[in-house]
This record gives structure tokens, sequence and C-alpha cells, in this order.
């Protein structure tokens, strides 16, 4: 795995640990309290651990949720970006070429379609378009200049 995959998965991880480190020292705190309730020793709730514990697991919340929205974003506009050149490209006129996404994005329906209609519109091509038996795979960034 390459060196940004494995730093992505530990960004995205490491707000989780802490979130489930968190809840495990709340979970400890409210034990210790419980135990000191039960023994009849006065409890102090507002302590100093209490707060940590509490601020601590929300922050992890709010990082996990933060993290994860921006993973689902990347993973919808990656994809939205690429049909939009695509479909630039077939406005243009060029219809020898494929709609590639990664692995894991969204909207991989919608870029299998607009690939039915890439080979429908080869084997009935309208007037002025160029089509092609050298159709090629187009990955981020290649064929960026073929672009209107």
């Amino acid at each position: 795995m390459p060196l940004g995959g494995r730093l992505l998965r530990i960004v995205l991880l490491l707000p989780a640990l802490v979130m489930c480190v968190g809840f495990g020292a709340l979970v400890v705190y409210c034990h210790s309290l419980l135990g000191d309730a039960a023994a009849g020793r006065p409890v102090d709730v507002g302590s100093g651990g209490f707060w940590l514990a509490i601020v601590g697991f929300f922050a992890a919340c709010i990082a996990v949720v933060l993290l994860q929205s921006l993973r689902l974003a990347h993973r919808i506009a990656g994809p939205e970006w690429r049909l939009r050149r695509a479909l630039r490209r077939i406005r243009a006129g060029d219809l020898g070429f494929r709609i590639t996404l990664r692995r894991g994005d969204l909207l991989g329906g919608l870029a299998h379609e607009c690939n039915e209609l890439l080979d429908w519109l080869n084997a009935n091509p309208p007037v002025g378009t160029r089509t092609g038996g050298d159709v090629v795979e187009v990955d981020a960034g290649v064929g960026e200049e073929a672009c209107p």
C-alpha cells in the first residue's frame, strides 16, 4: 500500500480510536462514581477528569463526523468531475474514449451508463463525430488537453 494510503487510513482511524478511548474513560469514571455512591462516599461529579473525558469524547466524535463527511464528499466530487469532463468531450464530438473511476468511488452506475452510451454512439455515429476503434482508457489528469 502506498504511503499516502496508509497515512489516510491513520488519519481516518485516529479520531475513531480517540473516541473509543474517550468512551472507555467515561465508562471507567462513571463506574468509579457509582462505586463511591454505593459505598456511601461523597460523589464529586464536576471534577476535571469528568470534563476532560466528556470534551475528549465529543471532540473525537466531531472529528470522526467531519473526516467521514470529507471522505464521502471526495468519493462523490471526483466521479462527478470526471463525468462532467467526459460529457464535455462527447459534446465536442469525441467518442473514442471510456470513462473510468477509481475503486470505491460512487456514481459508478452512471459512469457505466455513459460508457454504454459511448458504445452505442460509436456503433451509430452522428455526423461530424470522431469515433474510434482506438478507444483508450482515460485516467485522472490524462487527456486533459483534449477537453474543451
